[in-house]
Order: structure tokens, then C-alpha cells, then sequence
């Protein structure tokens, strides 16, 4: 599996980038703002895009929306702080296939690869009764 990663924050990235390689996976590419990354996924055509949804020029949420369409074989993941409701719909909306929080064990994301990679759709646990409840008619 060949990944991007993009996160304004270079010790969290090496990080991530340490994780990835020990279970296997290639770094094809890093970014510290959403317009690198769109760049370097348009040139490099990675399998998955690990983006932070809160990154500087552009958003998490705004350059997963344009990597699935610039470059639409490559499965996103949105890797945040953030559980707010809003956000994991506004993710998903915008052609995220994952959605990992950052307060999650290392496995999340391991798990998060392994599940968009099938095909489908993951969020952290921390979120995924937040979206089952905005489904919900009382939720209107």
C-alpha cells in the first residue's frame, strides 16, 4: 500500500510516517497543507491519503472533496481531533472513506488502512454512534 501523508505538524507526520512503514506500508509522499498534498497526489497516485482535517491553505475536508476528484482511485482518510458530528458527516460528504481520531490507539489507523483498502467505509469509535444518532428521526 502506497500512502500520503499530509499534517501541518512535521513530528506528528514522522511519526505517523514510523507507524505506517513498521506495519508495512510505503510513504509516497508528505505535506504540511492541503495544496501540497493535492500536488503531490496528482503526481504520485497514492493508494490512501491520510490528510489532518485541520491544516492551512486548505482544509482537511476541502482537499479530500478535491483529491476525489482530481485523483479518484485514491481512498481518504481523515486523521483529527475533532468528534463533533458535523464533521464526520462533512467528511464523508466530502469523499472521505475513513475517519480516525487522533485521541485513538496507533491500530485505529492500521485498522482505518486495511478497511477503505476492502472498500469500506470506517470511524473511529469515538464518532461512529454520533453519525448513527444524526441518522436517526429524532435527530432532526
Amino acid at each position: 500500500m502506497r500512502a500520503l501523508l499530509a499534517d501541518d505538524h512535521q513530528l506528528f507526520r514522522q511519526g505517523l510516517r514510523g507507524l505506517l512503514e513498521r506495519a508495512g506500508h510505503e510513504i509516497v509522499g508528505e505535506a504540511a497543507d492541503g495544496r501540497e498534498a493535492l500536488k503531490l497526489a496528482r503526481t504520485l497516485s497514492p493508494d490512501v491519503a491520510v490528510l489532518d482535517l485541520s491544516m492551512p491553505l486548505l482544509n482537511g475536508l476541502d482537499a479530500a472533496h478535491e483529491l476525489r476528484r482530481v485523483v479518484p482511485e485514491t481512498k481518504i482518510i481523515l486523521l483529527t481531533m475533532y468528534t463533533d458530528r458535523c464533521y464526520v458527516l462533512q467528511a464523508l460528504r466530502s469523499g472521505a472513506k475513513g475517519y480516525v481520531l487522533k485521541t485513538q490507539a496507533a491500530d485505529d489507523l492500521i485498522c482505518a488502512i486495511r478497511a477503505v483498502l476492502r472498500g469500506e467505509t470506517y470511524l473511529s469509535p469515538g464518532v461512529s454512534a454520533s453519525v448513527v444518532d444524526a441518522t436517526s428521526p429524532f435527530c432532526l
